[in-house]
């Protein structure tokens, strides 16, 4: 029993070495790590018809984007509809179309996630923090970001979802967001940029409808000839959507800089009962 207790001891107090090490390793690296090689900002793709503003890319934290977004309005004195109106425009510059990633410099257990898990797409950035630092992204994270600064202005929100059958294609999956104004809902497409009057509250009821022509004059690129209503959801009142995939990628990190801690403390208990057994077998 001693000498397997031993064995332990040894295993996981050289694995918390050696992960501690790691961990140093890896947070020094990154720290050295050239900004240039940052994958934050990316050059607009040719061809590509967006709204986007190369001005915005110098707005690199929330503090910075929600301070812009303020002053403006506060200028402009813009109210109710409005307001959602120019965030929406605010983002459409924000952003282009592409998803953006985290570089997990130093979260090795989330990147582990992401080898073994691909389809899952760990390594997507989901929180408004690593996302306002980059100038692309794709339905849900430009979702993400117009929420986060709604949510500042007392209107009540939500997310849509799309997964729509096209025919002879992938599926139509899509993501947008909705406002509240009064009594009103109102529908907005930061990413794929529709042309339509974003004051009409008739194009959120008839979306959630699954009104085929306004669908197709939204996104005329698509065949909507077999959609129905179950196919579109309204979800996530007031609630941050991406709140799941941003606590995963918080908890992988916390593991990576200290599951050192767990294996030094299990190696230390194991050395004190293997020290306690040969005590007693001293005594009797």
């Amino acid at each position: 029993m001693s000498a397997l207790l031993n064995t332990f001891y040894r295993f996981f107090f050289f694995l918390g070495l050696l992960l501690l090490t790691w961990s140093i390793f890896l947070n020094i690296s990154s720290l050295m790590l050239i900004s240039s090689d940052s994958k934050d900002i990316l050059p607009l793709p040719e061809g590509s018809n967006e709204i986007y503003d190369k001005n915005f890319e110098t707005i690199n934290n929330l503090e910075g984007l929600k301070s812009l977004i303020r002053s403006e309005i506060d200028n402009r004195n813009y109210e109710g509809i409005d307001i959602p109106i120019f965030i929406d425009d605010i983002v459409r510059k924000k952003y282009f179309h592409q998803t953006a990633y985290l570089a997990p410099n130093t979260n090795w257990v989330l990147k582990i996630f992401d080898l073994l898990f691909p389809s899952k797409e760990f390594l997507t950035a989901m929180d408004p923090k690593h996302l306002v630092k980059k100038n692309h992204g794709i339905c849900n994270q430009q979702a993400i970001i117009f929420q986060e600064m709604i949510k500042d202005y007392e209107f009540q929100f939500a997310s849509i979802g799309f997964d729509i059958k096209i025919p002879e294609q992938e599926n139509f999956g899509h993501f947008v967001s909705a406002v509240k104004i009064q009594e009103d809902w109102f529908y907005f497409d930061s990413n794929m940029e529709p042309n339509y009057d974003r004051s009409d509250p008739s194009i959120f009821s008839r979306v959630l409808e699954a009104d085929k022509g306004l669908l197709k004059k939204l996104y005329p690129e698509y065949d909507f000839s077999l959609v129905n209503k179950d196919m579109i959801i309204f979800k996530d009142l007031n609630i941050f959507p991406a709140k799941k995939g941003v606590m995963f990628q918080k908890i992988t990190q916390f593991l990576s800089n200290f599951s050192w801690i767990f294996f030094l403390m299990l190696a230390f208990v194991l050395r004190y009962i293997k020290n306690k057994i040969n005590l007693k077998r001293k005594i009797l």
